[in-house]
């Protein structure tokens, strides 16, 4: 679906007041035009052109936006860069790692980077942070783990909307009930509490512990969700009954 915006548009990019109709014939009616024309625009961006860089397409946005000829603008959505979202939950984290775990095997082989021992990625405001494991062995390739990771921005889009779905479904496991947004009628209200649930969590270091063909979560250190004791009612081994 094509969007025609005049100048009148809040949104900040060029129109133009006198014309502002789309033309059906403009070539990016086209998806594949529409890329081309917003990857133009965006190394014209170098050469100082103002109206070029406010159409470009920012690497973390799924939205492509493109100046058309008429001087209105196009936007469409990448399907490329939408990726899978899941509810808060243990469920949902559990699918989002082993989607995380398929993308990162993906990386690794690329990159030709060995996937043991395991590395730490943690994620803040500033990006991501890759560390060793505790106890589970060094490695030297660190910072080029780290680099692949922030140059890929498929890969880091993956990590970091993982990691926001994890952090909310951690907190609401720590929430009491009556002071969690969920079935709040107004609103406001309920943002305000996700906001205070969200703020409440801040001292938690969430992090995804990657071990080739695998992705874990830890809370300060700590397996999460925790790992399931053995059932009392469980039959014994063989090791036990002996």
């Amino acid at each position: 679906m094509v969007a025609s915006v005049s100048s009148s548009s809040p949104y900040p990019y060029s129109t133009s007041p006198s014309r502002t109709r789309a033309v059906a014939a403009d070539p990016a009616d086209r998806f594949e035009a529409a890329v081309a024309a917003d990857a133009a625009a965006a190394a014209s961006t170098a050469a100082g052109s103002s109206a070029s860089a406010r159409s470009a397409v920012t690497p973390e946005s799924p939205a492509v936006a493109t100046l058309r000829s008429d001087g209105t603008v196009a936007y469409r959505i990448d399907p490329s860069r939408v990726h899978r979202l899941a509810p808060p939950t243990r469920e949902g984290v559990a699918t989002l790692a082993a989607e995380l775990s398929q993308r990162l095997d993906a990386a690794f082989a690329k990159a030709g980077l060995p996937t043991t021992p395991p590395v730490s990625i943690a994620v803040d405001d500033t990006g991501l942070h890759v560390s060793a494991v505790d106890g589970a062995g060094e490695r030297d390739d660190l910072a080029t783990v780290e680099a692949l990771l922030a140059s890929d921005v498929d890969l880091r889009r993956s990590i970091k909307v993982a990691h926001s779905i994890t952090a909310q479904a951690y907190a609401l496991e720590q929430t009491k009930p009556e002071d969690s947004y969920r079935n709040v009628g107004d609103p406001r209200a309920a943002i305000d509490r996700f906001l205070a649930m969200m703020e409440a969590q801040r001292s938690v270091s969430m992090k995804f512990v990657y071990d080739g063909g695998a992705v874990s979560v830890t809370a300060n250190g700590t397996a999460w969700p925790p790992v399931s004791e053995p059932s009392a009612s469980a039959e014994p081994s063989a090791a036990q009954a002996a």
